[in-house]
């Protein structure tokens, strides 16, 4: 893995020590839409308030990291590149580690959710540690949904979590939660985000959830939940939901 630092801008430098926000987006063979992304982004927030920007790149075997690179000469952008794929949840936690910000805003990189949301979340920071984005009209396949749906009611039953969408990649964390809850977070690989978000309730820390906007893929299909491995994918989510309720039972 090797961390690619820029030179900024003199006016960033001097905005940056006094920012607050980092935004995470993982990266994996992205290279058609990431561009759009990063901008869309940060117009919408890095115009009006100071914020660093982290792309935790995972193994991408096509022009991503080009892309990338070649972006972070136009805006300020801190980068982890990576030439091997870690997956989904080391890649998410080596941004999260990176990020310097007092709250750390993350979202997937797919399209599927649009920067002006952010400001709902943000609203919110100064009454709650963790503030997820709850999906509306959520534009996935049936069964992804119909998945979910029943996963996130066994949360709700074995964890009493007042969230209907626990595992949404949209969300504001204040520090001091990632700093407690992160190194944690290693049992759901496949919902990595329910984990953290029932590991923080459970710490104590005030969670809520608003509602925002959910679209399409702007390109292909999900990487992740292939037909192929629905099976596989349903049998390690339920044994991880069982040792993560045995081990908060004990503790």
């Amino acid at each position: 893995m090797t961390v690619a630092a820029f030179e900024k801008p003199q006016a960033w430098e001097k905005s940056k020590a006094e920012a607050t926000i980092s935004l995470l987006l993982p990266a994996h063979n992205e290279a058609d839409t990431i561009e759009k992304i990063i901008l869309d982004f940060y117009q919408e927030i890095g115009t009006k308030i100071p914020l660093e920007i982290v792309v935790s790149e995972d193994g991408s075997t096509d022009r991503t990291k080009n892309v990338l690179l070649e972006l972070s000469k136009k805006i300020p952008l801190t980068l982890i590149l990576c030439e091997e794929r870690k997956g989904y949840m080391n890649g998410v936690k080596d941004g999260l580690r990176k990020a310097t910000g007092e709250y750390i805003f993350f979202s997937d990189s797919d399209g599927q959710h649009i920067p002006s949301d952010f400001w709902k979340l943000y609203e919110k920071r100064n009454s709650y540690d963790l503030i997820v984005g709850r999906k509306i009209k959520r534009q996935d396949p049936a069964h992804r949904i119909v998945i979910s749906t029943v996963f996130h009611i066994l949360v709700k039953i074995f964890f009493g979590m007042p969230l209907r969408d626990p595992d949404t990649a949209y969300r504001l964390i204040r520090r001091r939660v990632l700093d407690e809850v992160i190194d944690d977070t290693v049992l759901l690989k496949y919902s990595f985000w329910t984990e953290f978000t029932v590991r923080a309730f459970k710490k104590g820390f005030k969670v809520t959830e608003v509602p925002v906007v959910h679209k399409s893929r702007l390109q292909g299909d999900t990487r992740l939940y292939k037909s192929s491995k629905l099976f596989s994918i349903i049998v390690s989510q339920m044994l991880g939901l069982l040792k993560l309720w045995r081990i908060l039972r004990k503790a």
